[in-house]
């Protein structure tokens, strides 16, 4: 072995020493520290020594399970008495597989017995549950899938014999003759399964054999709708589209007084809509900066709770313990008395059972109902068609001048909204995509350009020297003046139009006048 401070010996046992691997250089200068101060301690105490010897201590332990000191020498040592003849063979049947050696654990430091159940997930219950099945155990009760796995085992299975076909005494009968036993399952079949080599149909779910609606295909108009309907059936078709538009009047009314303006109220326009934006711009006075900074400064005095005495606690706490048992007392009371209701109480459960009775018939008319009702199916409701009627100065007596009224097509796809066929639908509205340029022509623009130019108090120039860029620039100009005019009370519109005046003459300057 290395004397203390110098290299470790190669030699070791096992490459295990029990002291330093490696010591300080002689050569390196000490350090003068002052070791009284306790920020020195851990700072610059050589702890090097102490570290290796642990580490050193802890690889024993992982590798050969303790101490080498502290090891026999049988478990350390062994006697060579050559090469031993080995089957290979058998040490292929023993050899482990290479997963098994990777999932061996590489530490012999063995498994700490004394481990507290909140170190592990679930610790106690796992706990509870271990020591219910020793107790069990004990008593000769096992565990459900203790005793499932062993029905399982104990259970035999009988091997299945398949029966034979030889038995003498089945019918015969004639193959090529007319009473063919095989052909009786073939009664009753429709042409569709006889023709398609006896295939037998796939079985149609029960909501596919229900219809939609349970209205029928085709209405029959009524009776004021024929060509020569009497006085009475035609003045009832009248009166029923009379009221279907009196209906439509009434909800036109009501949703016109929804959307009405309130008494007092003004509409919204672009100058109103400008001076709500414009609010809060202008520098409030010093007056109302005032009030809000001494609202600010008022204190806000919140209620102070007083603190109940010991006394006060004592009564509040009785008080509840006696509302809770005089509580009690009356249900235990009442549970008494209703022994002697049961006459009330039978004819309570009676009428109840009654009234359920008639809702569940109620309903079942109101599921009727609906069945003859159209559903929604999108987004949009149904709505019934326009009566088709004639007036009573349109009816004719000849079918030459009979004025024609409704129409086929539309009849047959309203008539499929309604039977729950199809959804409700409303025509498509395409957007124009290319919007719509509006191009001033060169004879008409020299008109316009003077027009512009005099409501703004410039000087028009010809059409020949004037620059595009600048009529642009004194268009806009003019159409900020105009916005902003109606707001030249504010402090930010006053300075805005006075840059506006000061870009204006400078554009006016810009021109070569005639």
């Amino acid at each position: 072995m290395a004397a203390t401070g110098g290299p470790r010996v190669e030699g070791d046992f096992l490459g295990f020493s029990a002291l330093s691997k490696c010591g300080q250089k002689g050569t390196e200068k000490r350090k003068r520290l002052n070791r009284n101060k306790k920020k020195n301690w851990k700072r610059h105490s050589d702890v090097r020594d102490v570290e290796d010897f642990l580490e050193d201590v802890r690889l024993q332990e992982r590798t050969a399970g303790g101490l080498l000191a502290e090891k026999e020498d049988e478990s350390l040592f062994f006697v060579d008495t050559g090469n031993e003849q080995k089957d290979s063979k058998v040490n292929k049947r023993v050899k482990p597989l290479r997963i098994d050696l990777i999932l061996q654990p590489d530490s012999k430091v063995p498994v700490p017995k004394d481990i507290s159940s909140h170190q592990v997930p679930n610790g106690k219950k796992l706990k509870r549950k271990r020591e219910r099945v020793e107790k069990q155990e004990k008593k000769g009760i096992l565990p459900r899938s203790e005793r499932l796995l062993r029905a399982q085992l104990n259970q035999t299975k009988k091997a299945h014999k398949p029966e034979a076909n030889n038995n003498p005494s089945r019918g015969f009968y004639d193959l090529w003759g007319h009473s063919n036993p095989l052909d009786s399952a073939l009664e009753g079949k429709d042409q569709w399964y006889l023709e398609q080599t006896k295939k037998s149909r796939v079985k149609r779910p029960e909501r596919l054999n229900k219809k939609p609606s349970q209205l029928p295909a085709v209405e029959v108009a009524a009776p004021g709708a024929s060509y020569n309907p009497t006085f009475e059936s035609h003045q009832a078709l009248l009166l029923e589209a009379h009221e279907v538009e009196v209906k439509r009047l009434k909800m036109e009314e009501k949703l016109e007084r929804q959307l009405k303006l309130p008494a007092g109220a003004e509409v919204t326009t672009e100058e109103s809509r400008l001076q709500e934006l414009c609010e809060g711009l202008v520098e409030e006075s010093d007056d109302e900066m005032e009030e809000k900074e001494s609202t600010e400064q008022q204190a806000v005095a919140f209620p102070q709770r007083e603190r109940k005495t010991e006394r006060q606690k004592k009564k509040q706490k009785e008080a509840k313990f006696l509302k809770a048992r005089q509580e009690k007392e009356k249900t235990e009371r009442l549970r008494r008395q209703s022994l002697f209701q049961l006459k009330s109480i039978y004819a309570s459960l009676k009428s109840r059972q009654a009234e359920l009775l008639r809702r569940k018939k109620l309903r079942e008319e109101k599921r009727k109902l609906q069945s003859l009702q159209p559903r929604r199916l999108g987004r949009l409701k149904y709505q019934e068609p326009d009566i088709a009627v004639l007036l009573s100065e349109e009816l004719t007596d000849s079918l030459r001048k009979l004025k024609p009224e409704g129409s086929l097509a539309k009849d047959r796809f309203k008539s499929f909204q309604k039977r729950n066929l199809i959804e409700p639908r409303e025509r498509a509205k395409f957007k124009r995509k290319l919007k719509v340029k509006y191009v001033e022509k060169r004879a008409f623009r020299e008109i316009t350009q003077r027009e512009r130019c005099c409501k703004m108090g410039v000087t028009p120039p010809t059409a020949a020297k004037m620059d595009s860029c600048l009529h642009t620039k004194l268009l806009w100009l003019s159409v900020i003046v105009n916005t902003v005019a109606p707001y030249q009370h504010l402090a930010l519109a006053r300075g805005f139009l006075f840059i506006v005046d000061v870009v204006k003459a400078w554009l006016g300057s810009c021109y070569s006048y005639d």
